[in-house]
């Protein structure tokens, strides 16, 4: 089982930097219930309804009155709302959040402008909510509470749809919504959906309510929420929806979006399915691989039973291994019910010859990066090793924020358990990179291993890039809008309890830094310590010659690849005197193919191909 060590700052806490700081906040900091629309109190009849009929709607048009309320610092504003604009810091471009694009924005929607506390010099713990009046729910026991909104997270910041039977005075149902997304990602535009038992009750009232708990002398909260055109609907006796596929075993292993060939095993998947029906009930889902757009594996995966309101994910052992070079599709299907339009999802991955990643695809500006701390900092990924592989270099996505010409000092831990925390974790590789003085932001970057190093099957390894940073000597690295949902990411620097530095996992994104296994990945022979003149004969089927040249005495290891990176063959390992070399091996027992031979020394690595007939 792995052990997981978050930060009180880790799960989401990407920080963005500001020029300068914005004066404290002018809202009150009390208590105090703050009543928008003034009226006396108004109880929604609705006729008598069956399953899947609208009980109760509002789009904050002044149909309906609606309540705001706080203790803490911030408040919901509701009317025509216009969207706050904020610089950022890394593009110049304003529009944190964007504007909210329900279809009834015009006429108001609900509103927590949580960027106006982003940037203060004392934010305070922010706890405040918008309460619909009470709705008649006699004879319903059950309903979903449907609403549009936009959403962009930041640090601590929680959202949640709460009910109360008692007029407010307690809130028997709350439940976080938001949760799976993001920090510091795009703003989120969508429909959220939230099972809502109202157990009969004559009479009920919701509410949204936005909360961060922390007390911060700058990063307290941060951008905000928009909710509108929101919905109360009848349950169905029958309705499921899948709510997310993972590719992978997020538990107990490890999620990846791109696995050399070398890496594949058998699939193990998950699929996240919710009761939004009013019973009990098992459900069948119906799993499906393709690749390029032809069906490779078949499944059913059956869940236990689920009750209303409740959420599974069905963990389904495939035995099918995805070891062909491409991009697979894995779908999901629920059987026919009330809805038909939430019965599927699906979700991609891709096999690749040698780049090992948590990361696939990269998208839009999503950046992992740490652009107020000045302090040492580091960003990488945690690997799982299912067989035995020469690791060559380490691909990266630099993203904008990056500095040209900053050091960085790039590590590969052997971890001594699943924890990164571990104080008998040691780093196997451990070099100093300089990136270019112009960045490359558009393609990847291989960073060549001075030596390959074979990483074992049945380990685990984390890799991270650190750098002392300082105002002018910034690292960012392009992150997955995939998540980081198996808590692969780590993160090095003071982002603990009281600053404490050490490596830590959560932080809701995946940094393109990847393991890259492939065999031709070499340093310039022309700067090498080491030239191979030939091998021959190429192709060959049987005794083999290799012709080297050392500029130095030193220790050469000769070794042949195949085209996974898999060491075949151990031709050479000893101390050499300069100059001209032969060493010689029978391919014989090789399968017919491409193969390479890599010289390795001391200081350098050179690579040439050739075939086996």
């Amino acid at each position: 089982m792995k052990k997981y060590y978050v930060s009180a700052l880790a799960i989401g806490a990407v920080f963005c930097g500001f020029a300068q700081k914005a004066p404290e906040s002018t809202i009150a900091k009390t208590g105090s219930l703050m009543t928008i629309e003034p009226g006396s109190k108004v109880v929604t009849t609705p006729a008598v309804k069956l399953e899947g009929d609208l009980v109760w709607d509002d789009s904050f048009d002044g149909t309906h009155v609606w309540t705001v309320g706080t203790s803490g610092q911030g408040t919901f504003i509701l009317g025509n709302n216009s969207n706050a604009q904020v610089t950022d810091p890394d593009t110049g471009l304003s529009g944190y959040l964007g504007n909210m694009a329900s279809s009834t924005a015009a006429n108001g929607f609900a509103f927590f402008n949580g960027v106006q506390y982003l940037i203060n010099a004392s934010v305070d713990a922010q706890n405040t909510w918008v309460t619909s009046e009470e709705i008649d729910f006699t004879g319903i026991p059950s309903v979903i509470l449907s609403f549009e909104q936009r959403y962009r997270a930041f640090n601590s910041d929680v959202t949640y749809v709460e009910f109360s039977e008692d007029g407010g005075l307690t809130w028997t149902f709350s439940e976080v919504v938001n949760a799976d997304v993001v920090t510091n990602a795009a703003s989120i535009q969508n429909s959220i959906s939230v099972y809502l038992p109202t157990n009969g009750t004559s009479t009920g009232m919701i509410r949204f309510r936005w909360e961060n708990p922390s007390i911060d002398d700058q990063y307290g909260s941060g951008y905000g929420w928009m909710v509108d055109d929101v919905e109360l609907t009848e349950t169905y006796a029958d309705e499921f929806r899948i709510t997310g596929v993972f590719t992978h075993d997020i538990v107990n292993q490890w999620d990846y979006y791109q696995t050399p060939v070398a890496q594949t095993i058998p699939s193990m998947i998950g699929i996240g399915v919710k009761n939004e029906g009013g019973s009990a009930q098992t459900k069948s889902v119906d799993i499906e691989f393709t690749l390029g757009g032809t069906s490779v594996y078949t499944g059913v995966a059956t869940s236990a039973s689920i009750a209303p309101g409740a959420s599974d994910t069905i963990w389904f052992n495939t035995a099918f291994t995805a070891d062909a070079v491409g991009t697979y599709t894995i779908s999901a299907a629920l059987p026919d019910d009330a809805i038909l339009t939430n019965n599927t999802m699906s979700e991609n991955f891709a096999v690749s010859d040698f780049v090992y990643g948590h990361n696939y695809p990269l998208a839009g500006t999503t950046k992992l990066s740490f652009p107020t701390t000045l302090a040492e900092i580091g960003i990488g990924n945690v690997y799982e090793i299912n067989a035995d592989q020469l690791l060559k270099g380490i691909d990266v996505n630099f993203a904008t924020g990056t500095n040209g010409g900053i050091f960085l000092d790039v590590f590969v831990y052997e971890m001594a358990s699943s924890s990164v925390q571990d104080v008998n974790n040691f780093d196997v590789v451990n070099f100093t990179y300089q990136v270019p003085a112009t960045v490359n932001t558009s393609t990847v970057t291989s960073i060549v291993l001075p030596s390959p190093y074979t990483l074992e099957a049945g380990k685990l390894y984390y890799v991270m890039l650190r750098t002392n940073q300082t105002a002018s000597e910034k690292l960012a690295i392009k992150s997955s809008t995939k998540g980081d949902s198996d808590f692969s990411t780590v993160c090095y620097g003071p982002f603990g309890e009281g600053e404490a530095v050490n490596n830590f996992v959560g932080w809701g994104m995946a940094p393109a830094v990847n393991l890259n296994f492939n065999p031709v990945l070499a340093i310039n022979e022309e700067t090498s310590s080491v030239a191979i003149s030939e091998v021959f004969p190429n192709p060959t089927s049987g005794a083999t010659t290799i012709n080297y040249t050392l500029a130095n005495a030193e220790t050469v290891n000769v070794v042949v690849l195949d085209v996974t990176g898999k060491v075949v063959k151990n031709v050479e390992n000893s101390l050499q005197l300069a100059g001209e070399h032969t060493v010689s091996f029978d391919a014989a027992s090789l399968a017919q193919g491409s193969y390479y031979v890599n010289i390795i020394t001391e200081g350098s690595t050179v690579t040439k191909k050739f075939i086996k007939k």
